[in-house]
């Protein structure tokens, strides 16, 4: 199947657009971060999207870094890490509102770009939130601790980076990873009618906040 079919835009009401991972795991490479770039530019294009929901499908919302392409990258893998670090940061500089509907595991990156949503659903039943690169001997880039100290605050990103703590549901709620919590057959349709209550907020206004905001995570993305 094409990256087209299995990583899509979809457009379920007015005024709301849907990225819907259904790539198994949903693991980031570069071809998966340029069909990213692609969908993103599509979005900042229609001025009729006014917010977009970015949600996975099955056990998975994602796994994170695709550790065969990390590992082929080379000499490139740090350009490949960024390349990825600003996909979460579009997420944070747009002028739309971002909701990430996380309707299964999210580890590493993934777990990064469920943090990139202005307003995060999470679901009451299984997956795991975590961070595991202290666990893998793995570093995190100056762009994540920016991203964790922003969303999570700087005792939580602190505790969750060096222990690659697995959160459950109810835990990251606590931890401030998700803002609520939903049943999971609901959990699209409710990002989804979130998304629509924000959508008359896209302009430049919105974007001014966003950046202001995320400024530190916004600018460090990509200079790994």
């Amino acid at each position: 199947m094409e990256l087209s079919d299995l990583i899509r835009l979809e457009r379920p009401v007015d005024g709301v657009a849907v990225i819907v991972m259904d790539n198994g795991e949903n693991r980031f490479t570069p071809a998966v971060n340029a069909h990213w770039n692609d969908l993103l530019d599509q979005v900042d294009a229609d001025d009729s999207i006014g917010a977009l929901v970015v949600t996975g499908t099955g056990k998975f919302f994602s796994n994170g870094f695709d550790i065969d392409a990390l590992t082929a990258a080379g000499e490139d893998a740090l350009k490949f890490v960024g390349a990825t670090e600003k996909i979460w940061a579009r997420l944070m500089a747009s002028s739309f509102t971002v909701v990430t509907a996380i309707n299964g595991h999210a580890f590493g990156a993934g777990a990064m770009l469920a943090l990139a949503g202005d307003l995060r659903v999470g679901r009451t039943e299984r997956g795991f939130w975590c961070l595991p690169e202290a666990e893998l001997g793995m570093p995190f880039s100056p762009a994540m601790m920016a991203l964790f100290d922003d969303v999570l605050g700087r005792p939580n990103a602190a505790r969750l980076m060096v222990t690659s703590e697995r959160l459950a549901p109810a835990a990251q709620l606590d931890a401030g990873v998700v803002h609520q919590l939903v049943d999971p057959d609901d959990l699209v349709d409710i990002a989804v009618g979130i998304a629509a209550s924000a959508a008359h907020r896209r302009g430049n206004n919105l974007g001014r906040i966003k950046n202001l905001l995320h400024r530190d995570a916004i600018a460090l993305a990509g200079q790994s």
